[in-house]
């Protein structure tokens, strides 16, 4: 029975953190491509970008879902709602995207800063690592409201690659340090 438990759990487990990695990795390889290609149309940005938050929310929520009761997960429905609202509201607001990615890094910020809180309760080691990137997301976030609508592109590259890389390091860091669900 136990067995049975473990496996279900290591599971959605896997899953969760490869969804992770995977949005990682388009968030860091669609920053890139903005960086670089800094005329791609404010349109295509805010679909792409709507598209990326509603995937990423609808992870956060499943995510509180299938760890109901545990602390660290107690809030992830919230962020998940507030990151598919956001991507809805993206998809059909090019003009105001500096403004939404702001909002966006400024919540993932405090979703990181919430989170090393709880890892410090928990006497987790990497806590002071997940509270220096919510710092950066709320800075980038702040940064995003005073960017320039010619300056939006790039940098929204730079706070997607940012956000892919960092998401990275953290799903890899948590895969790493858990004793119980590593594939």
């Amino acid at each position: 029975m136990l067995e049975k438990i473990f496996g279900y759990a290591k599971g959605i487990f896997n899953i969760i953190t490869i969804g992770n990695l995977i949005i990682g990795l388009l968030c860091f390889l669609i920053g890139l491509l903005f960086s670089l290609s800094p005329n791609l149309s404010n349109i295509l940005v805010s679909i792409i970008s709507g598209l990326l938050l509603i995937s990423n929310g609808i992870l956060t929520i499943i995510s509180f879902i299938k760890r109901k009761g545990i602390e660290l997960y107690n809030y992830n429905w919230i962020y998940g709602a507030i990151l598919i609202i956001i991507g809805i509201i993206s998809m059909f607001s090019g003009k105001s995207l500096s403004i939404i990615l702001g909002i966006y890094y400024l919540a993932i910020g405090i979703q990181n800063g919430h989170y090393a809180l709880l890892l410090k309760k928990f006497k987790e080691s990497s806590w002071l690592f997940v509270l220096v990137t919510g710092i950066l997301f709320i800075i980038l976030g702040v940064t995003a409201f005073f960017t320039n609508k010619d300056n939006v592109i790039v940098v929204s590259g730079i706070c997607l690659m940012g956000y892919g890389l960092m998401n990275i390091i953290d799903t890899i860091l948590l895969r790493h340090r858990s004793e119980y669900f590593i594939a």
